[in-house]
C-alpha cells in the first residue's frame, strides 16, 4: 500500500472518459439511493420497520425506519468499482472498507429489527475495528505543522482500534436529529474527497464520493420533517466507512493526513465525546440513550432541526477547508501550525454559544429524566 501513486497513472488526464465515469456513477448512486429509500418508505409497514411515536419521539405519525439500507448496498457496489480500476487495492478497499461497514450495517439493521444488547454491539464493533486496523494499518503517530513527529508507539493499535470504535458510535449518536447524520455525511465525504485530492488519495476520493452521493439520495426523504429514519443500519455504516477511510492509505501519508481528516468530521466526533464526559462526570450511563448532546441542547432552545443540521454541516466544512490546507503544500508554515487551532476554537464557540442557548432557555435545571420533544432518528 506505500507503493508510489502519481495522480497520472490514476486519472491519465483531464479529458479523459474516467473524467466522466466517476461522476457519473456518483450521480447514478444518488438517484438510485434516492428511489430506492421511497420504495423502502412504502415497504416500512411490511417489513415491521416503522418508528411508532413515544414520549421520547417529536414525530406524530409512525415514521418509517432502517431506511439507511438502500445507502448502504449502493454505497457498497459502487465502492467496489475502485476494487477492479486498481486491482492493487482491491484487498484494502473489499476488506479494509467496504466489508466491515458492511458488517457493521448488517448488525444494525438487525438492532433496527429487534434490539440487542449493548455488550454485543459492543464485541462486534471492537471485532470489526481490530479487522479494519489489521487489514489497513494503525495510525503510528501525528504529523503537527511546524512540531516534532508524536509517535504512538505500542500505543497506536489500541489507540486506531478506539478511533474506528469511537466513530461507529459517534455517527450513530448523531442521528438525533432529522437530516443531521445524512448532511453531516454528505459534509464529511466532500471534505475526505478533498483532502484527499490534494494529497493524490485518488481511490479515497471516490470512495468518499460515493458514499456521500448515497447518503444525499437518504438526505431527499430525511430532510426536516423526516419521512424515513437512517436506523443503526445507515448511521454505524457511515461511522465505519468514514473511519476505515482514515486509515486508508495509499501514498503512505496515513500519518500526516489522519488529522486533516478528522478535522473534516470534527463536529460529528467532538459532540458525542464531550457528551460522554458530561455523562460520566454526573453520574450517568453514556451509552443510555438521553438528549445531553450539544446539537439536542440546540433543538431545544428552540433551533430547527434544519438549520442545526446545517450548522454542524457548515463547521465540518470549515473544518474540511483547514485540514485541506494542512495538506496544500503552497499553505505557508506560518498559517499550518494554528489550523488545528481553528478547530479547537470553533469547538469552544460552538459550546459557549449553545449552553448559553440553552439555559437561557431553561433557567431552571430540568429534571434528569425529562421525557424528550424535540428528537428524531435513530438515537431518539
Amino acid at each position: 500500500m506505500n507503493e508510489s501513486i502519481t495522480p497520472e497513472r490514476l486519472f491519465p488526464t483531464l479529458d479523459s472518459l474516467e473524467s466522466i465515469l466517476w461522476p457519473g456513477l456518483a450521480l447514478v448512486v444518488f438517484v438510485v439511493t434516492a428511489v430506492f429509500v421511497d420504495v423502502m418508505i412504502l415497504l416500512a409497514t411490511r417489513l415491521r420497520l416503522v418508528d411508532v411515536p413515544s414520549g421520547r419521539s417529536a414525530h406524530s405519525l409512525p415514521t418509517a425506519r432502517g431506511g439507511g439500507m438502500p445507502m448502504v448496498l449502493t454505497a457498497c457496489l459502487a465502492s467496489a468499482a475502485v476494487c477492479f480500476r486498481w486491482p492493487a487495492y482491491a484487498f484494502p478497499v473489499a476488506m479494509g472498507v467496504i466489508l466491515p461497514s458492511f458488517v457493521i450495517a448488517v448488525v444494525g439493521f438487525w438492532d433496527d429489527i429487534r434490539p440487542l444488547r449493548a455488550t454485543l454491539r459492543l464485541v462486534v464493533q471492537v471485532g470489526v475495528a481490530v479487522g479494519v486496523v489489521f487489514v489497513l494499518g494503525p495510525v503510528r503517530g501525528l504529523h503537527l505543522p511546524s512540531l516534532p513527529f508524536v509517535d504512538f508507539g505500542w500505543l497506536a493499535w489500541p489507540l486506531s482500534v478506539v478511533w474506528v470504535v469511537g466513530c461507529i458510535n459517534a455517527f450513530n449518536f448523531m442521528d438525533g436529529s432529522d437530516g443531521m447524520a445524512a448532511l453531516g455525511a454528505v459534509a464529511v465525504a466532500a471534505g475526505f474527497a478533498a483532502i484527499a485530492f490534494s494529497d493524490g488519495d485518488f481511490p479515497v476520493v471516490l470512495l468518499a464520493s460515493f458514499v456521500g452521493a448515497a447518503a444525499a439520495g437518504f438526505l431527499v426523504f430525511n430532510w426536516f420533517p423526516a419521512r424515513v429514519f437512517m436506523g443503526d443500519v445507515g448511521s454505524a455504516f457511515l461511522g465505519t466507512f468514514f473511519a476505515a477511510l482514515t486509515l486508508f492509505d495509499v501514498t503512505g501519508s496515513t500519518e500526516k493526513v489522519f488529522l486533516p481528516l478528522a478535522m473534516a468530521a470534527w463536529p460529528y466526533i467532538y459532540d458525542p465525546l464531550v457528551s460522554v464526559i458530561r455523562r460520566v462526570c454526573t453520574g450517568h450511563n453514556p451509552l443510555v440513550p438521553h438528549r445531553e448532546f450539544l446539537f439536542h441542547r440546540l433543538v431545544r432552545s428552540g433551533v430547527s432541526h434544519a438549520t442545526v443540521a446545517v450548522l454542524y454541516a457548515v463547521l465540518a466544512l470549515a473544518g474540511a477547508v483547514a485540514g485541506w490546507m494542512m495538506v496544500e503544500g503552497s499553505t505557508p508554515a506560518a498559517v499550518q501550525r494554528w489550523l488545528p487551532l481553528a478547530v479547537v476554537f470553533l469547538a469552544a464557540v460552538l459550546t459557549a454559544w449553545t449552553e448559553w442557548r440553552f439555559r437561557r432557555f431553561f433557567p431552571v435545571a430540568m429534571p434528569a429524566k425529562a421525557p424528550p420533544t424535540t428528537v428524531s432518528g435513530s438515537a431518539a
